[in-house]
């Protein structure tokens, strides 16, 4: 990011190849029993709050380039704890994938206001859809295509064939949680309206609200998440 970048410096931008891969390397071994008492415990005060969470497998990245992501198949309450505990990053080092869309109207860019509920970031502003690289199964390869539009259809109600999903364009570590976004553009020929209908018609409560925004309103919104500020001056001209 350019010195001008709205982007804080402690969210780790990578801008990717359009023909990225993404390889599955093995497991590590699992933490020690402290650690693992202490992902069990906080796993079950999350549980207990939001009884609808599932411990699936998400990817967790351990190496990152500009063509290549590495990792493996981390169980989602791993996540959740050092989400919950950022200091477990130093025993457990995970820095879980997850996709964003930047949906691209010819009339602006669609943004969603997280919901109050939501386990990170309640309140803030983002392009949608988004979401975990996740799968309930072990050492499946990953499409982030796949994911993405498994995101599109979950949260914001649309079909595939409404959209077209362009290659991977960046990639933003948070700080704290290391949470890896892996930013998409997804284009559409529907108007805003159309698009506002079919998530409240048929996404789920992700989002409280959605607002069509040029670039610069976004950019200039203080409640927008630094993942989608890097996305949008990517593809500034």
């Amino acid at each position: 990011m350019t010195a001008s970048s709205r982007v804080p410096s402690d969210w780790l931008v990578t801008v990717l190849h359009p023909s990225l891969r993404v390889v599955t390397t093995p497991c590590p071994a699992a933490p020690d029993r402290e650690t693992m008492a202490r992902i069990d415990a906080l796993w079950t005060e999350a549980t207990r709050r939001h009884p609808a969470l599932y411990n699936g497998r998400v990817f967790s990245a351990t190496a990152i380039s500009a063509d290549r992501i590495e990792g493996y198949w981390a169980e989602y309450r791993m996540v959740l704890a050092q989400m919950r505990a950022p200091e477990l990053f130093r025993v457990l080092r995970l820095r879980p994938l997850a996709v964003t869309g930047m949906l691209r109207l010819r009339s602006g860019l669609v943004f969603g206001q997280r919901a109050a509920t939501a386990i990170y970031h309640p309140g803030w502003w983002q392009g949608v859809p988004a979401g975990s690289v996740e799968t309930r199964e072990d050492d499946v390869p990953v499409d982030l295509h796949e994911q993405l539009v498994a995101e599109i259809e979950e949260e914001l109600g649309l079909n595939a064939r409404d959209v077209t999903v362009g290659p991977p364009l960046l990639a933003c570590e948070h700080p704290g949680t290391h949470i890896v976004d892996i930013g998409m553009v997804i284009d559409t020929t529907l108007d805003f309206s159309a698009v506002h209908a079919a998530w409240a018609e048929r996404g789920n409560d992700e989002y409280a609200a959605l607002k069509l925004m040029s670039p610069v309103e976004a950019l200039a919104c203080p409640d927008m998440l630094p993942t989608t500020l890097a996305m949008i001056e990517t593809l500034a001209p």
